[in-house]
């Protein structure tokens, strides 16, 4: 039973990550998400214009509450799954590489 939980979480984690996706491509954003059945879902989100500059996004349960909420691949959280537009905006400022001018 315990094994059917973890599938039901990941696949709750891959819809939040799925949600974010469409944000960050609707604003030029590069995302692979990677579904693995021996990993957690987790999107890799790239600078189109410079693609090293990438983040790692994991949805994740929050132990306080059990509410969902993106964390960059090192632990810092981002912001809750219900606001994907804010999401996008943090990982924006994060990966943006300003023009040389």
């Amino acid at each position: 039973m315990s094994t059917q939980v973890i599938v039901d979480e990941a696949e709750i984690s891959l819809g939040h990550l799925e949600r974010l996706t469409e944000v960050l491509r609707s604003r030029g954003w590069t995302v692979e998400v990677s579904a693995h059945a021996d990993r957690w879902p987790s999107a890799l989100v790239a600078n189109p214009g410079m693609t090293l500059f990438n983040e790692s996004v994991i949805a994740v349960r929050e132990p306080s509450d059990g509410s969902w909420s993106y964390f960059y691949g090192w632990g810092e959280r981002i912001a809750p799954c219900t606001e994907p537009e804010a999401a996008a905006a943090l990982l924006g400022r994060v990966l943006d590489v300003p023009a040389k001018g």
